[in-house]
Order: C-alpha cells, then structure tokens, then sequence
C-alpha cells in the first residue's frame, strides 16, 4: 500500500508517481504542473497517462495537458488527483490516521485488496503505452537536437 505525502510543487514525473499511488494527501499549498509540452517534449511518464486520465477525466487532464496551466490542490481534488487535502502543519497526522489501520490489515488481504481495485480499474491498460513512451521521448529530443544545430 503506497500514500503519496504531497507538498509544494508537484510538477511532471513527480503528479505522475503519486498518481500511482493508492491514497494522496496534500497539502493546502501544493501546486500542479504538467510542463513538458511547453518544453518541447511529450510527457513519458511509463505508461502513466492513462491512468491520469481515467483518475482526472479525459478532457481535463487534455486541457492541463495541451495548455501546462498550473493548479491547486483543491482543483487536484476536484479531479480525484488528491483524496483529501489539509493544511501544511495536518500533513503528517494524516497520512499517520491513513498508515495506522493500514498497518493492522492483512498483508495479503492488502495484496488482493490492490489486485482487485487494479483489475476493475483497468491498470492493465498501463503497460500499453510504456514501451512507446522512450522510444517516442528519444525521437522527440532527437529531432530537436537536430534542429538546433547550425
């Protein structure tokens, strides 16, 4: 079981990793970015975009995507990016009031627990991408290698 401790700014790679984990607090000053297309390079996260989208909605994340706006935390908990958000100074009490009954579950149960909401969440869809993503990512910095020189 994974819980994403979030605070400051998220940015990229980093909005990626939490939202592979299983429960995400942030705090109320977090700040969300997707920059990579404004620097010229898709985001290739590992195959993580779909489950962006499916957590943040299709045309939300395409939005945030396609434009590299930054957002709130509140927003983030709009599209189901964060669970809950609390003030900087709750942050540790709650991931500790998520980890405590965590940590009296069975570990296989835990297990299963995770494979289930993975099936149903079509995560499986995860690894569709994540073999196109470096290939896609070298040929984009290649090419813009290429466009920079004299």
């Amino acid at each position: 079981m994974t819980i994403a401790r979030l605070h400051g700014r998220v940015i990229g790679a980093g909005l990626g990793l939490a939202v592979l984990c299983d429960l995400r607090v942030g705090a109320d000053n977090c700040r969300f970015r997707m920059p990579e297309l404004g620097l010229g390079v898709p985001p290739a996260w590992g195959g993580i975009l779909p489950r962006l989208l499916r957590e943040g909605g299709q045309p939300e994340i395409r939005e945030l995507l396609l434009t590299c706006a930054a957002f709130d935390a509140a927003k983030a908990k709009e599209l189901s990016l964060l669970n809950k958000v609390v003030p900087l100074e709750q942050l540790d009490s709650a991931v500790r009031e998520w980890s405590k009954p965590l940590t009296r579950r069975s570990p296989l149960a835990l297990r299963m627990t995770k494979k289930a909401l993975n099936a149903y969440g079509n995560t499986a869809q995860l690894a569709v991408g994540s073999s196109f993503d470096t290939a896609l990512l070298t040929a984009v910095l290649s090419a813009r290698e290429l466009t920079r020189r004299p």
